[in-house]
């Protein structure tokens, strides 16, 4: 499952925007042979993980999509992702029911590198709340980024 989540976020970042990678990219990137009762389903992920990725046909857009995605395959690792909220996520992702988080991080956080994203605000947070467990603001953007990522 691990090779299959690992492909999950990492098969996006070979493409500069959503509207030429297919399902077939990310089957071709497994470095593990499916079995044949697994395969739809496996399938089925990536078909999924397509149609996203066609919501996103400019750069920067996409580009936030791939970021979203590998913190997804973080919180999955994390375990406060499964994978049928993820699923769920892309799904809602693939039919323009649900948005990417928006945060301006500027406002939030000060002066920022260029290309600081949703992966970095994560990383942020955990670093506030390994500096202070009971950081009030923290555990909230936390929460709220959970919530946003298809996650709780």
């Amino acid at each position: 499952m691990e090779e299959i989540v690992r492909l999950l976020a990492q098969a996006p970042l070979l493409y500069d925007d959503g509207q030429t990678i297919q399902v077939q990219d990310f089957m071709n990137g497994l470095e593990i042979t499916l079995q044949s009762n697994v395969r739809p389903a496996v399938s089925e992920l990536y078909e999924l993980a397509v149609q996203a990725c066609r919501q996103y046909p400019d750069n920067s857009t996409y580009e936030q999509f791939q970021d979203a995605l590998g913190l997804q395959a973080e919180l999955w690792q994390e375990e406060v992702l499964t994978l049928a909220m993820w699923m769920d996520w892309l799904r809602q992702i693939a039919e323009g029911r649900r948005a990417l988080p928006e945060y301006h991080f500027e406002a939030m956080l000060g002066a920022l590198p260029d290309g600081f994203m949703i992966h970095d605000f994560y990383d942020e947070l955990r670093y506030q709340l390994e500096q202070n467990s009971a950081n009030d603001w923290a555990i909230q953007e936390r929460d709220r980024l959970y919530a946003a990522m298809g996650a709780k």
